[in-house]
């Protein structure tokens, strides 16, 4: 379906509105999907156009099927910076320099492993390798433990392509991915997404998990559950539930887990005052769950928690917690 088509199944409903981190926090048309769409309609430029977070919540809320991210990304241009950048993302090691500078935390040299005849591939995605390596390890961990051979593949799903508008670059990264014949691990439940979508053989950690591991060590502790908004839109973060439930870790519920963290990939560096009022937001509903301890399974979203001082863990974590 092109352009014109799809911005013509908007009925300007408003059922996007309350969805849309940025509205909730601005109470502006201007900053919400059906103001951005309609930007686009009438072929104006408007701010609102560089504040979307990219969360894609508002295409669980339409009851038209807007594919509202063919949208934004049909009409969003790159600056230097964010070209740049997404290029580092292809190659995670040339943030490691930057990671503490710019975002205040340790950044540590990718995991580089490779078996012999492996027999899957372990994606970390690019944030993850470099900011949590401890989580790579403990999945390439698990994964020995249990008898796989591993390769751990390093780079970028182009996901924070597709999210500024290289959407060119990001399918030649999905077409790279697809030259790999064997499954694909992911850890980063965005990208697993996003590869999804794209239609490779990928499982999200979690996933695996159900889908191959008939049991976990059991845990007697108490968290509560973040939902990254693309692994929300999948459906795919109903693993994350069914693993903690398997090792009898007891969920304490957030307020609309699935609100948006602040981070929106990199938004939170160039939108700094949007994404510290998200976070807020954020922090307020995660604290009403009574625990501090947040399950997250996407790298961006576990910065944020951080950034709200709070304490992110990841499942391959929670393993050998």
């Amino acid at each position: 379906m092109g352009l014109k088509e799809e911005l013509s199944k908007c009925v300007h409903c408003g059922f996007c509105l309350e969805v849309c981190p940025t509205y909730v926090i601005t109470r502006s048309e201007t900053h919400s999907p059906r103001g951005r769409i309609t930007a686009v309609k009438l072929g104006i430029s408007s701010v609102g156009l560089n504040t979307c977070m990219f969360c894609r919540r508002c295409e669980l809320a339409c009851p038209s099927g807007v594919k509202y991210s063919d949208i934004i990304t049909s009409v969003r241009k790159p600056n230097v910076i964010e070209k740049v950048l997404v290029r580092m993302l292809e190659r995670p090691e040339t943030l490691t320099p930057f990671i503490k500078p710019v975002l205040r935390l340790n950044g540590f040299t990718p995991l580089s492993y490779e078996e012999e005849d492996y027999d899957l591939v372990l994606f970390p995605g690019c944030i993850m390798s470099v900011v949590f390596r401890s989580t790579v390890e403990n999945a390439l961990r698990f994964l020995k433990n249990r008898g796989y051979r591993v390769k751990i593949l390093n780079g970028c799903c182009g996901l924070a392509h597709t999210h500024v508008g290289e959407t060119r670059r990001a399918e030649e990264l999905i077409s790279k991915l697809k030259e790999i014949k064997k499954p694909i691990v992911s850890l980063s439940s965005n990208c697993s997404a996003h590869m999804k979508e794209k239609g490779l053989n990928v499982y999200d950690f979690s996933e695996f998990l159900i889908k191959f591991v008939k049991e976990l060590p059991k845990k007697d502790m108490e968290v509560t559950l973040h939902q990254p908004c693309h692994a929300h839109l999948l459906g795919i973060d109903k693993y994350d539930r069914q693993v903690l439930e398997m090792m009898g870790i007891r969920i304490r519920e957030a307020e609309e887990p699935s609100f948006e963290c602040g981070a929106g990939g990199d938004y939170f560096i160039f939108n700094k005052n949007m994404a510290s009022q998200v976070m807020q937001i954020k922090k307020e509903k995660t604290l009403k769950s009574g625990v501090n301890t947040v399950v997250s399974t996407n790298p961006s979203c576990s910065i944020a928690f951080i950034k709200m001082g709070l304490n992110p863990i990841h499942i391959a974590d929670l393993i050998f917690k």
